[in-house]
């Protein structure tokens, strides 16, 4: 742990340890844009939880645009994106901010920047020559508006007088956004994907990074020599030459950066729009999968240098800080997981913390964040002791009841938890044996050490009989016993035929050449499968792939299954294999089941010709039904019965945490 908890000074700013909370735009904020109570409680946690620094994630310092926001009704009463820092009204909101933060003996910085394409404005109209992910996910294609060389002066100098108001407001340094590049747009005008003027504003690198460059040095005269200024920039676009590549940004931007007066860069890559996996990492990239950029951009800078990307383990960071990679490491969702990752790990304690799994819910805001109920919500969230301890029964020990145990312990209950299997993990724990969905495991893994640091009584290999529940005398008893997956008719008791899970469980039974029934889920299934190097075929009835998957998850699914036309890597790049299309498994759409035979499976395509594929195994994955049936024999027999998880509903680990909270919290 020596080099996580050493202090780093950058430009007279001392930072206490080397781990900071990556900016994130999903904050929440109040309805007009500036600091509520849930502002502060958001961030406050992560300062609590032992950071030593904090980046806030991007405030708007344009009136247009924060009109431009509010005309869209992006915003909601409860605050959902970019903070504002147009107008000096936000200034005492802020100040009440810092000064929570600096409680805790943390530094925080507030991240300036201003939408790019992905906002309707950029330095050249659209279209590209790739899909963006909205087109590519719901047919939607974003105008974009050529900005003028007035509204650009005006965007520098309201940059700079936003950094004016976060100095005013006590932050201890101010960074402009130079990343992401079809989010914001500063990125946009730096990388050739998107800017294509032919006057000062674009053509040659000169050209392009004029607009960052003029906006630096009108910040560093708003706010002065002596304070700290940071750029988020991209070490790659993740376009090969379409966009910025690794030798543009160590040889050329970041130096520039550099020349200019930055003293730290926060080294990022990917664009929202076209290659959102740089930016939402999907849980299918290794950890640390983009280290390799922070480490060239240090190689070419001599000063401080940030890195971020799918970096889950701390100890992965502390290596990383060893080989000297990076000056500080960045943690984004998995702070959001667990605001006190920090402080844990520091005291020693890496087992407690409650590590990111990485399923990106929604379009991978991670808010709510599908392991930790108390998200964005801290400031109004107190786990409140029982008034009187009761006796709860808990069947299920899938991850809604191994939650329900571990809140109802904590409130003061005597909690048993009775499970069926030999282990704890249920249906998650299966999908975890995926090499897809390896951090799946990492939410088993934590409930299952703080049951037993909880001392909840856990039988396993025990099935709960409505009896045996009723022998036990409990006062409360809550059913999470999950669902099942659905097998049609013409599958029912053939050979070679498995579920998705019974084939996660029976691996060594699995043949060479096998059969996907189920375009869902069975994407993951089938491609890492085809990884393992099996001959793969994934087929439906259904036209579209992984409709049922968050959806930055599912625009990787379609690159590598499809050949739709979005922005892929040359193959000599580290991540191509990654990134880029497939052809094992091959894909039948619009493809119905026929017959199982004993040789294999018999299709009709949706132009009514047959088929058959030879198949050692075939793999159904399609719905899954709830297991009501426990709740149902024990009603009117106990005085509190609940049901929670996929035998309420099925629904996703999101879910199944949120009801197992609801429940266990007013018991």
């Amino acid at each position: 742990m020596a080099k996580l908890g050493e202090p780093i000074t950058i430009k007279g700013m001392e930072i206490k340890n080397r781990i900071g909370w990556a900016p994130i735009l999903t904050m929440p904020t109040a309805e007009d844009g500036g600091v509520g109570e849930n502002t502060i409680g958001w961030f406050e946690a992560r300062a609590k939880g032992g950071a030593g620094f904090i980046m806030t994630g991007t405030a708007n310092p344009s009136v247009s645009v924060f009109e431009m926001i509010r005309s869209m009704a992006r915003m909601t009463p409860e605050g959902a994106g970019a903070l504002s820092l147009h107008d000096d009204e936000f200034i005492p909101g802020y100040t009440k901010l810092v000064e929570k933060v600096h409680a805790h003996g943390t530094k925080i910085g507030i991240q300036i920047g201003l939408p790019g394409p992905m906002g309707m404005i950029g330095p050249s109209p659209s279209p590209y020559p790739a899909l963006n992910m909205l087109e590519v996910l719901v047919g939607v294609e974003i105008p974009v508006r050529e900005l003028s060389v007035e509204e650009i002066e005006e965007f520098e100098r309201d940059c700079a007088a936003a950094a004016a108001r976060a100095k005013a407001a006590g932050f201890d340094c101010v960074e402009l956004h130079c990343a992401h590049t079809g989010a914001t747009l500063h990125a946009s005008f730096i990388s050739p994907f998107y800017n294509r003027r032919n006057d000062r504003y674009g053509g040659d690198w000169e050209g392009r990074m004029r607009f960052p460059l003029e906006t630096i040095a009108k910040i560093r005269e708003a706010v002065g020599e002596d304070y700290p200024l940071f750029v988020r920039m991209n070490a790659d676009d993740l376009f090969e030459n379409l966009g910025v590549t690794l030798k543009d940004a160590e040889e050329i931007i970041a130096p520039r950066y550099e020349a200019a007066g930055v003293d730290c860069l926060d080294v990022s890559m990917g664009s929202a729009t076209h290659s959102p996996e740089g930016i939402i990492i999907p849980l299918y990239y290794p950890r640390g999968a983009y280290i390799y950029l922070a480490e060239a951009i240090k190689k070419a800078v001599k000063i401080p240098v940030i890195g971020v990307g799918r970096i889950f383990d701390l100890g992965l960071a502390e290596r990383y800080l060893e080989e000297g990679k990076a000056d500080i490491i960045y943690l984004g969702r998995p702070l959001i997981a667990d605001p006190e990752a920090p402080k844990k790990y520091l005291e020693g304690r890496p087992e407690d913390i409650r590590m990111c799994i990485g399923d990106l819910p929604g379009f991978g805001q991670c808010t709510p964040c599908s392991i930790n109920y108390e998200a964005r919500k801290e400031s109004q969230l107190t786990l409140i002791p029982a008034e009187r301890p009761k006796k709860i029964v808990v069947v299920g020990g899938g991850v809604a009841g191994m939650e329900a145990a571990r809140i109802a312990a904590q409130r003061g209950h005597k909690v048993t938890l009775l499970e069926k299997e030999p282990q704890l993990g249920g249906l998650v724990l299966s999908l975890s044996t995926t090499p897809l969905l390896a951090e799946f495991r990492n939410i088993v893994d934590y409930l299952s050490i703080q049951l037993k640091k909880l001392q909840v009584d856990v039988r396993l290999g025990v099935e709960a009989k409505p009896g045996k529940v009723v022998e036990l005398k409990p006062d409360v008893v809550i059913v999470a016993t999950g669902s099942s997956l659905s097998i049609p008719d013409k599958a029912q008791g053939k050979p070679r035929v498995m579920s998705h899970i019974e084939s996660l469980k029976r691996k060594s039974e699995i043949g060479q050449t096998v059969v996907v029934w189920g375009l869902g889920y069975g994407c993951e299934l089938a491609i890492s499968l085809a990884e393992e190097g099996k001959d793969v075929t994934l087929l439906g009835k259904g036209a579209e792939l992984a409709t049922n998957i968050s959806s930055v998850r599912r625009f990787w699914i379609l690159g590598r299954l499809t050949d739709i036309n979005i922005a892929r890597l040359d193959s000599s790049h580290p991540l191509a294999k990654i990134k880029n299309r497939i052809t094992n498994p091959r894909v039948l759409t619009e493809t119905e089941v026929e017959e199982i035979t004993s040789e294999g499976i018999i299709v009709v395509d949706k132009e009514g010709k047959k088929q058959s594929l030879p198949a050692d195994t075939i793999i159904i994955s399609l719905g899954r039904k709830s297991n009501h049936s426990l709740f149902e024999a024990l009603s009117g027999k106990v005085s509190e019965l609940y049901e929670i998880g996929d035998c309420a509903r099925v629904g996703e680990i999101p879910a199944a945490i949120q009801s197992a909270n609801e429940i266990a919290r007013k018991i």
